[in-house]
């Protein structure tokens, strides 16, 4: 009777969740009318392939950013507008074309992120931390570059090209679009051996042909003898500065002739002020390492621009081009608020990738510009239980399932299966506890495994595509792919795209009639090509 009367008390105080209550999904035209019109336009967007060239190209990467990530982040959006969360709809859910991605590396099945960042963009799976290389130069400084980035290739065809990211830019995801390094920590290290260059080194370098870059890092750029350089709040910055005098920035400010406006910014109201009209290169650093968490409520985070604003202006300057543009996006902060299980700080990071993706449909066009978004790795994040619909994240629920010792104590429907926040029965024994816990902006769910810090996943990452040719994105791909639907749509491969009707000068299609014949001509055509190529390859 005791017990009974406890429970019935914990169910009133607890008690279900109070969604909102839509009278339309009681009845069963509503989801005839639903799933019929999803019928239609899966029709309708079948029928009509955009098989154009990608004029630009812009690739979207939420580290981190793993399914429970997209669907949790979703439900989140929506109960921040006042609904029950599970029936709002993403800007990534919105996009046409969806597929998958195996994530593991050449010598690990949990990879990082310089190991996929390489894959997704040279289109060879390399080792755990090496970058821009394949997996043969593991630990060995070297001047072959043995592989080459869509960005480096978009160069070559005289496209703009840009960076961004909410991490520091030398970090391993921005890096792999112009780095080539055996291990991704050597941001600002000098001598690791013959011809090896560090990342911050290789960015310079690169600074006639990147026209965009915006994000973290500014300690990485500074000379080891800028040790009294204070930040936007009177701190001095510290971090891993370069081996040696050179100030990487300064440099970079005077190396523009008199002909060419290249602006250095380095907080929100700089930013907000370019002119994207007149600006021809924009180098914009606004932390010393990593930016802050959207939820930050340090007083650097106000002075830091956040990830739509920064892909608006970036997109705004790239697009002036008439041979088009490339544009790697990093949303990296989703990363490091999985690794401290910040569940909260996780999906608000989800939510401000999301809108910079929103911007950047809003700024382009489907007809010429390819959009990719998706995540390098996933994490061990999981949310979901016996909560009722609309369930929020902070909800606090009981164990009432009477075969297990935890009876009766408390929980939240998010969790982690490693990471800091552990206890032997991933429970709260009081219910002001978990009250006071799941209610924090920084509240961390409980962990199955005992860990400093959570770790990555192994599970296979979403890829979502609108625009030219991103109907090639569909069923269970190796993350390699993603480069060869990238350089087949906008051509980055000028001799093999020869076998493609989009991949021709006017002129030749004019011969053709408008075309390179068939579909079965052309692809019988690569086939050839790739068996010859194959010959080769075997002497």
């Amino acid at each position: 009777m005791k017990f009974l009367i406890q429970s019935i008390a914990v169910f009133l105080l607890l008690g279900t969740t109070l969604a909102v209550v839509y009278p339309h999904e009681r009845t069963e035209s509503y989801w005839k009318s639903q799933r019929e019109n999803d019928l239609l336009e899966s029709i309708n967007k079948f029928s009509q392939l955009n098989t154009n060239k990608a004029k630009n190209v812009i690739i979207f990467i939420g580290d981190g950013m793993s399914i429970g990530t997209t669907t949790a982040g979703r439900v989140y959006m929506g109960q921040k507008m006042g609904k029950n969360g599970e029936e709002h709809t993403t800007t990534l859910d919105q996009f046409p074309h969806v597929g998958t991605a195996k994530t593991y590396s050449v010598n690990s099945q949990t990879p990082d992120s310089a190991a996929t960042a390489t894959a997704i963009l040279t289109g060879v799976k390399t080792a755990n931390g090496v970058l821009g290389l394949t997996s043969a130069h593991q630990g060995k400084c070297t001047t072959n570059k043995d592989v080459e980035t869509a960005l480096e290739k978009a160069v070559k065809l005289g496209k703009s090209t840009g960076v961004v990211t909410t991490t520091r830019i030398q970090h391993a995801t921005p890096a792999s679009a112009y780095a080539h390094i055996p291990q991704r920590s050597w941001y600002s290290h000098v001598g690791y051996g013959s011809g090896c260059k560090d990342i911050a080194q290789q960015l310079f370098d690169k600074r006639h042909d990147i026209q965009v870059l915006l994000g973290g890092g500014r300690v990485h750029m500074h000379g080891v003898t800028d040790r009294d350089i204070l930040d936007e709040v009177g701190i001095r910055e510290t971090g891993l500065r370069r081996g040696f005098g050179t100030n990487l920035i300064q440099r970079w400010k005077d190396s523009f002739g008199s002909n060419v406006t290249n602006l250095y910014v380095k907080n929100r109201q700089e930013l907000d002020q370019v002119d994207p009209e007149s600006t021809d290169y924009l180098l914009g650093l606004f932390a010393p390492t990593e930016m802050e968490f959207r939820l930050s409520n340090s007083m650097r985070s106000q002075f830091q621009p956040r990830l739509p604003e920064m892909v608006e202006k970036a997109i705004r300057v790239l697009r002036k081009n008439d041979e088009g543009f490339f544009l790697l996006v990093e949303g990296g902060m989703i990363d490091k608020a999985h690794h401290k299980t910040l569940v909260k700080y996780a999906l608000e990071e989800f939510s401000e990738f999301d809108k910079a993706v929103q911007v950047a449909k809003q700024l382009t066009s489907d007809d010429d510009t390819l959009i990719i978004a998706t995540a390098d790795h996933g994490h061990v994040f999981t949310f979901g239980n016996t909560g009722g619909r609309g369930t929020p994240f902070s909800k606090i629920m009981v164990n009432n399932q009477i075969p297990y010792n935890t009876l009766g104590r408390y929980y939240t429907n998010t969790a982690y299966g490693n990471g800091p926040n552990y206890n032997a029965n991933r429970t709260w024994n009081s219910w002001s506890k978990a009250k006071r816990h799941a209610e924090s902006a920084a509240y961390q769910p409980l962990t199955a495994v005992k860990r400093a810090g959570e770790t990555h996943s192994a599970e296979d990452m979403i890829v979502y595509a609108s625009g030219p040719m991103s109907h090639l994105i569909t069923g269970v791909h190796e993350q390699t792919f993603i480069a060869e639907v990238v350089s087949h749509a906008a051509c980055l491969n000028p001799e093999a795209g020869l076998d493609f009707a989009h991949c021709q000068p006017s002129s030749e299609k004019d011969k053709e009639g408008g075309n390179n014949g068939s579909g079965e001509t052309q692809i019988n055509n690569l086939l050839s090509r790739l068996v010859e190529e194959g010959k080769e390859a075997n002497y």
